[in-house]
């Protein structure tokens, strides 16, 4: 009986190692070889793999698969270059960009700190009547507080860097020129916004479609050939854009709104002040996304002996395969590294 109950204890010992050792990644076994260093760029290099790791992923250093720059998420030197597409809808809002009142703006010290809405019974009692019912009386104190805001940072004036027509086609699409807003980021690590801004004391009829921006485009070029585009973060966004705000500064009923395409401006006439604001979100220049490694090989999937890839770009290449084994409680992992050459 007593050799019976230690047979069952070392039974369940031996039970409990094993489940331990399937739950505990193996060591990886792995390696990479090329029958060369020295390709052409029409080449496929092959490269000849052993053992059976359960991921193999690839950094081939080609752009945006530069294993050095896996964990880069910011760089400098880069070029940003910004540029977009308007249309004016009559030749009055041709003459709003030739008078500036149409205006295209940078600022670096702009605060980003919008003020929040409380809408109550007793606020609209100290608003005009005619605006009780069309408007949330709030909306007053709201957008006198972010015009404080907006008229107390410093913006440049980008309009004479994008060449806009003062005159042309009525409602075309038209594009800027691309400018290079490098100069005017003084922090290249502080955040910056654009803006664009009507601004005039009488504001005439600028058509039925006014004044439209899309197709907007903002990206920084790095000297290592890479770049981040922040275009994505500039698209007008449908009816309730979270990338763009406005803040209506002067005659309250003539906003910029914003559309699935198009940031728009279209007022009824009148001989009020208009001073409408449209403002994008924040943008840090040298915000650049880490590289990514290519999978090649899953832990569902069969050895991979042999594996074949085409280079893009002359140069060195420090090509390298990252193999690992992944088990509930950990993973253990090799690098592997080949120094290859592709010439013309």
């Amino acid at each position: 009986m007593k050799y019976s109950f230690r047979y069952f204890l070392f039974s369940l010992t031996l039970v409990a190692f094993i489940s331990c050792r399937k739950d505990s990644p193996d060591n990886v076994e792995f390696n990479v070889s090329t029958a060369a260093t020295t390709y052409k760029l029409s080449d496929s290099v092959y490269f000849d793999l052993t053992g059976n790791p359960d991921i193999i992923t690839l950094y081939t250093g080609d752009s945006l698969n530069n294993y050095d720059n896996r964990n880069v998420t910011s760089k400098i030197g880069g070029k940003l270059n910004f540029g977009f597409q308007f249309s004016a809808a009559n030749d009055s809002a041709f003459a709003a960009i030739a008078s500036r009142c149409f205006r295209v703006l940078i600022s670096t010290d702009f605060k980003n700190t919008y003020t929040s809405y409380r809408d109550t019974a007793s606020l609209r009692l100290n608003y005009p009547a005619t605006y009780k019912d069309s408007i949330t009386a709030d909306s007053f104190r709201v957008a006198a507080a972010d015009s404080a805001m907006a008229n107390a940072a410093k913006w440049t004036d980008l309009t004479d860097s994008m060449y806009l027509p003062v005159t042309g086609p009525v409602k075309t699409i038209i594009p800027s020129a691309i400018a290079n807003i490098t100069k005017y980021i003084t922090n290249a690590t502080d955040p910056f916004n654009i803006a664009f801004l009507y601004k005039a004391d009488t504001t005439h009829y600028l058509g039925s479609t006014g004044i439209r921006v899309g197709g907007i485009s903002l990206v920084n070029n790095f000297p290592d050939g890479t770049s981040s585009d922040f275009s994505s973060k500039l698209a007008a966004g449908g009816s309730k854009s979270t990338n763009w705000k406005t803040i209506r500064a002067a005659n309250f009923n003539a906003p910029w709104t914003t559309s699935t395409t198009y940031l728009n401006f279209i007022p009824k006439y009148n001989a009020v002040h208009t001073e409408q604001w449209i403002i994008s979100s924040a943008f840090y220049p040298n915000a650049a996304t880490p590289d990514v490694a290519m999978p090649i090989k899953n832990i569902t999937q069969t050895p991979l002996n042999r594996f074949a890839y085409k280079f893009n770009k002359l140069g060195k290449h420090k090509v390298v395969f990252v193999a690992s084994n992944n088990r509930p409680s950990g993973m253990k992992q090799v690098v592997r590294e080949i120094d290859l050459t592709i010439i013309q």
